[in-house]
């Protein structure tokens, strides 16, 4: 019987024969395929999540901003001569300064623990000082109503700051898994695009509501504060089924001590020149955005509300097909020339030719001054508005991209509180027209601090990170 069993053996072996393996191995690529897009769908859908939280995010952090330019002018008719230049720009700033302190600390959380929980919180804290503003009027007493209302801007400022270290990191990491060659185009089409977008919302609510309550500006109040407590929430409700990227996964600092001093020796170039860009970018931009209600305010006859409200819209609109030209310029002739194009074309030809022109086209040709005008923030957020922030995230390993963004950005809004603060200060100094002069100049000076920033469209992100890496091990940091 022995040698039949042998044969039987023999037989059950049969499946070792060259074929089989060929079949095997044919069967484990089919398998291996499956499993691989098994694993790649849900993740791709993840980072779809993402991506379009983080624009959400960007839409409602838009409209905060731009609550400040309404907020000026409601107030200016409301109560008049209480509302000083002093008391406008410290609820102006109010956002500013609660958004650097929100982009430093959440900088830190994005990389020391995952970008979702930071995400979460700072769309809770934008609830909070919405919820707050929206009930400014219920408080007893001017000033105390407006120190309130200071407090509740600078609350949402924190959330406001918080979203952009841990939304544009969490953007581009997505976009880097799953769509490579345009991550820069998404990221200024969910950054500066939305952020814009967000404006025009927001003026455009005003004014809707001035024309359906007959020009009541405490009914236009309500409003456009009571939807910017509705816009996080959609944004909360969007980053549920968010995940981390595979480029976080794969390095950060959650079980690992942070160098501070090994990233700040080895990037400390890039921070300088990307936060000095930001602060000068902001410091320009955010005064003559912020303030354009109060420019416009006092040259339109009679200051009607709902002409003024008209002229915002015009001018919260321009920037949108700026940051789409923007969109498409960042991969075309690259981050850093589409921010210089945008710096002459905006702040320098437009602020020079306003500057020189201001006061024959405010008495004679308003409608030229606010085209001008328009036009000037439309290249001035193709540029630099544009591509400030992705240069900032993509110079910087993921593990800290958090930090060095957050660094960044914390200059850039240091630079419109500053902006902002001296903004109405050089007005009466020097003239009205003098502080499209300031812009003009300081675009020339910053288009060249561009020059010599960091290609973006030329860094493969996954190369810069296995380069940290091997310097940590190399500084026996694991």
């Amino acid at each position: 019987m022995a040698p039949d069993e042998n044969v039987a053996v023999v037989t059950t072996e049969q499946p070792n024969r060259p074929e089989a393996h060929d079949e095997k191995a044919q069967a484990d690529i089919v398998s291996i395929s499956t499993s691989s897009n098994q694993s790649t769908n849900p993740r791709k859908i993840g980072t779809i999540v993402t991506i379009i939280g983080s624009a959400l995010a960007n839409l409602s952090d838009g409209y905060q901003q731009h609550l400040a330019s309404a907020t000026n002018v409601i107030f200016k008719h409301l109560i008049g001569k209480e509302y000083t230049s002093e008391t406008q720009t410290r609820i102006s700033n109010a956002l500013l300064v609660g958004s650097v302190i929100g982009i430093l600390v959440f900088g830190y959380v994005a990389d020391r623990f995952n970008r979702k929980s930071g995400m979460l919180v700072t769309s809770g804290l934008v609830i909070v000082g919405s919820l707050m503003s929206t009930l400014a009027f219920q408080v007893d007493g001017t000033q105390g109503m407006l120190w309130y209302l200071t407090v509740a801007r600078g609350t949402a400022g924190v959330g406001v700051g918080g979203e952009y270290p841990t939304s544009s990191a969490a953007a581009l990491e997505g976009s880097n898994e799953h769509f490579d060659s345009q991550r820069g185009p998404i990221q200024v089409l969910i950054s500066t695009a939305m952020a814009t977008s967000g404006s025009a919302l927001c003026t455009f609510v005003y004014l809707m509501a001035l024309i359906g309550s007959g020009e009541n500006l405490k009914v236009a109040y309500h409003a456009i504060y009571a939807i910017s407590t509705i816009l996080p929430l959609l944004v909360v409700l969007a980053r549920w089924r968010m995940q981390n990227g595979k480029l976080f996964n794969q390095s950060n600092f959650q079980q690992r001590k942070i160098p501070w001093t090994l990233i700040v020796r080895k990037y400390w170039a890039r921070m300088l020149g990307t936060s000095t860009a930001f602060f000068l970018y902001d410091f320009v931009n955010f005064p003559n955005s912020i303030m354009s209600s109060v420019i416009i305010n006092g040259l339109v006859p009679g200051s009607n509300v709902r002409q003024v409200a008209l002229w915002q819209l015009y001018l919260a609109l321009m920037p949108i097909p700026g940051a789409l030209a923007g969109s498409y310029l960042v991969n075309k002739i690259g981050r850093r020339w589409t921010g210089i194009t945008g710096f002459l074309l905006g702040y320098v030809v437009c602020g020079f030719i306003i500057g020189g022109l201001y006061h024959k086209l405010t008495t004679e040709a308003l409608p030229a001054f606010v085209v001008l005008y328009g036009l000037l923030q439309a290249f001035g957020h193709m540029g630099p508005g544009a591509t400030i922030g992705l240069i900032s995230c993509e110079s910087f390993p993921t593990a800290a991209r958090g930090m060095g963004y957050g660094v960044a950005a914390g200059f850039g809004k240091a630079g419109a509180a500053v902006g902002t603060q001296v903004f109405t200060q050089i007005r009466s100094a020097a003239g009205p027209a003098s502080t499209f002069w300031v812009a003009g100049g300081i675009g020339i000076f910053t288009s060249g601090v561009y020059y010599f920033l960091p290609e973006g469209s030329r860094l493969e992100l996954e190369k810069a990170d296995e380069e940290f890496e091997r310097l940590l091990l190399d500084e026996k940091i694991y």
